[in-house]
């Protein structure tokens, strides 16, 4: 699995074309625009559409009421959004950067992890990147489909994938 993750710099005319260009080498596009108002995002997804971009191709970042108005692919949630994922038609995956968090993400039915960071990254400079043994020690203690994020690069998609990691999410790949 792949997953491209927007970069919070909004859903200009040059990420929609970005979004565009990529839907055709990536399994989902996840749509992490924090920084814009609900409006602005569902908006952001109508132009998608309306573009050509697939709804079963994209995941919405915790607003999972637009998931279920547009029929998306899913809906990603942060690690403390505490919600059932059982109850929900569509994909729901979660963000854990610890073991624990990982455990929390499966109790909660969810369908996938990102487990993050796993090499450095120009994201979050101040986060300690958890390396490939870490990788490797949550894809062999969870069930569910555990995908790399953080510092991904083309070379070392290869490592994640040795690791355990079923796929892997970026931003910067896709993105910067």
């Amino acid at each position: 699995m792949i997953h491209a993750i927007t970069s919070g710099k909004g859903l200009t005319v040059q990420v929609i074309n970005r979004i565009k260009e990529i839907a055709p080498i990536v399994d989902a596009i996840v749509i992490r625009e924090k920084q814009l108002s609900f409006a602005e995002i569902d908006n952001g997804i109508i132009t998608l559409l309306q573009a050509g971009v697939k709804a079963k191709q994209l995941i919405i970042h915790t607003h999972m009421e637009l998931a279920y108005k547009y029929s998306l692919l899913g809906c990603h949630l942060a690690a403390n959004q505490a919600i059932n994922a059982a109850q929900h038609p569509f994909l729901c995956g979660q963000s854990a950067h610890t073991k624990e968090e990982a455990y929390q993400s499966v109790t909660r039915g969810m369908d996938y992890i990102y487990f993050s960071p796993i090499f450095p990254t120009t994201s979050k400079l101040n986060v300690p990147a958890k390396g490939l043994q870490a990788l490797t020690d949550i894809c062999q203690v969870v069930e569910i489909p555990v995908l790399a994020l953080g510092g991904m690069t083309h070379t070392n998609t290869r490592k994640v994938i040795r690791a355990g990691a079923q796929g892997y999410a970026s931003i910067s790949m896709f993105f910067d």
